[in-house]
């Protein structure tokens, strides 16, 4: 059986579909280069920072556009069950930002495919994907792993179970937008770990000399700190980590509670409501 569809034509009718989000798109990246360009020059400080959260309000924005697009292709993709390129539409955002709370839909539209198109390498690989989406989200027990810290102690998730929150952050020193983080993670360290809130930080560093200077330099060896090289990579792999900053909150009973891609205000507070509403419950 030959695919149905002319991919050239579907091709086109996406086009089509992603002109009102493009445009949304391309606008909001205008108005960001705008305010990028006035933070350079900026000197007071008040105004720079009030600059900054138009920036974060802005990127809020255009992550919601993006959502907003990703709806307009799962509908795209259940009607065209038999194109290689309506997989492709609905593959590339699974395991971003945007597709973070879609699971159920992801798996309904993938299922309606044909069989050549799941059985393809590229469905294949999509499915992979949806194994560890699965096995990483909230609601799911987090992956289980036994790995080396930073002063070669072996640390397991199964130690902290029954004892302690976990907020497992995977970083890395040459990334900008994590070590940015640092100081509020600090902050919420010290604020709870006394009623039972421990970090494990992984690193997807490449150089072992630049993490641990990292690490001093930013005054963070008060939590367990891990290094992942080539042969303990799998724990990125389980957690479905694809980009970083990426943070995952694991309750007592060894269940993810919460999960948050990328940096910003919003996922700032959304880790600080969260943690407040479990420490002053308990």
């Amino acid at each position: 059986m030959s695919f149905a569809q002319d991919e050239s034509s579907i091709e086109k009718e996406i086009l089509e579909l992603h002109k009102p989000t493009k445009k949304i798109r391309d606008s909001i990246i205008g108005l960001q280069k705008g305010i990028f360009s006035k933070i350079e020059i900026e000197k007071d400080s008040v105004t720079k920072n009030q600059l900054i959260l138009q920036l974060d309000d802005l990127e809020n924005a255009k992550d919601q556009n993006d959502i907003n697009e990703l709806k307009l292709d799962f509908v795209f993709a259940k009607n065209h069950p038999n194109s290689l390129r309506s997989l492709s539409l609905i593959r590339i955002p699974v395991n971003r930002f945007i597709g973070m709370n879609f699971y159920d839909t992801f798996v309904e539209v993938f299922e309606n495919f044909s069989s050549e198109i799941k059985n393809s390498e590229k469905g294949l690989e999509m499915a992979e994907k949806l194994r560890y989406f699965k096995q990483s989200k909230v609601g799911s027990k987090a992956p289980e792993f036994s790995l080396k810290d930073i002063n070669n102690k072996t640390i397991s998730l199964d130690e902290f179970k029954g004892k302690q929150y976990v907020l497992i952050d995977f970083w890395a020193s040459w990334c900008g937008p994590c070590r940015e983080e640092l100081p509020y993670i600090k902050e919420l360290y010290q604020k709870y770990h006394q009623q039972g809130f421990e970090i494990i930080s992984i690193a997807k560093d490449d150089k072992t000399d630049l993490w641990k200077k990292a690490i001093s330099k930013e005054k963070i060896e008060i939590w367990r700190h891990i290094f992942t090289s080539e042969d303990t990579k799998s724990v990125t792999t389980d957690y479905f980590v694809n980009g970083i900053p990426h943070k995952v909150l694991i309750d007592k009973n060894g269940i993810i509670i919460g999960k948050w891609k990328g940096s910003g205000e919003t996922n700032k507070h959304d880790l600080q409501q969260q943690l407040k509403s479990i420490f002053d419950a308990e």
